[in-house]
C-alpha cells in the first residue's frame, strides 16, 4: 500500500491534479484554460479556405524598366525674332518737287503743284504746309494744308490752292514750309 500511495502522489504531481482553480505566488499569475480542451495545448484554425497560393514572387522589379520609352518634357523655344523698326527721315521736304507757282485771276486763287514721291520701304503719311508770301514785304498772302498717304516707292501729285482777291499787281513766292512724314498705319 505504501508503493501505491507513492505512485498516486507521483501521478498527482505530474498531472497537476489538485492545483486547478488555485493561484500561486500570492494570487499573481497562473493560467486557467478554458473550453473543452482542459490542459491540452492550443491548436490552429481548422476552417481555412483551400487552394490559396502559398508562395510570393521574389523577382519583382524595383524600378522603371530601362526598355520603356518614357517621354521627356522639353520647354518650347520661342519662335519669334525681334527686328528693329525701319528708320526713315521724318522731314519729307526732299520727297517733294514743286512747280507751277501762279495766281489765277479768274478764280482769284494762288496755285502750286506738288509732285510727291515716297522713297521709303513702307507706306508713309505726309502732312504738308504750303505758303504764298508777298515778295516785297514778306507778309503772308495765303496758305494751304495737305494730308496724304503714299505707298512705298509710289508717287502722287497734289494741287495746293489758296483763295485771295488781289486788287493790285503783287509779286509773291510759293514755298513748302513743312512736310512731316511718318509711317502709315494703313
Amino acid at each position: 500500500m505504501r508503493i501505491f500511495a507513492v505512485a498516486l502522489v507521483g501521478l498527482i504531481a505530474l498531472t497537476g491534479c489538485g492545483k486547478k482553480g488555485r493561484s500561486h505566488d500570492g494570487g499573481l499569475g497562473g493560467f486557467v484554460s478554458g473550453g473543452s480542451g482542459g490542459d491540452n495545448p492550443a491548436s490552429g484554425p481548422t476552417d481555412l479556405p483551400s487552394g490559396l497560393p502559398t508562395g510570393v514572387p521574389t523577382d519583382l522589379p524595383s524600378g522603371v524598366p530601362s526598355d520603356l520609352d518614357v517621354p521627356s518634357y522639353e520647354a518650347p523655344t520661342p519662335s519669334y525674332t525681334y527686328s528693329a523698326p525701319p528708320t526713315y527721315n521724318s522731314n519729307g521736304t526732299n520727297d517733294i518737287t514743286a512747280t507751277g507757282c501762279d495766281y489765277d485771276e479768274s478764280t482769284h486763287s494762288f496755285q502750286y503743284t506738288l509732285d510727291l514721291r515716297n522713297p521709303e520701304t513702307q507706306s508713309m503719311h505726309y502732312s504738308i504746309t504750303i505758303e504764298w508770301e508777298n515778295q516785297s514785304g514778306g507778309s503772308l498772302l495765303g496758305s494751304d494744308y495737305k494730308s496724304v498717304t503714299v505707298a512705298s516707292g509710289s508717287s502722287q501729285t497734289l494741287s495746293a490752292t489758296s483763295y485771295r482777291y488781289l486788287t493790285e499787281q503783287t509779286s509773291f513766292t510759293c514755298k513748302v514750309t513743312s512736310a512731316l512724314k511718318y509711317p502709315s498705319s494703313t
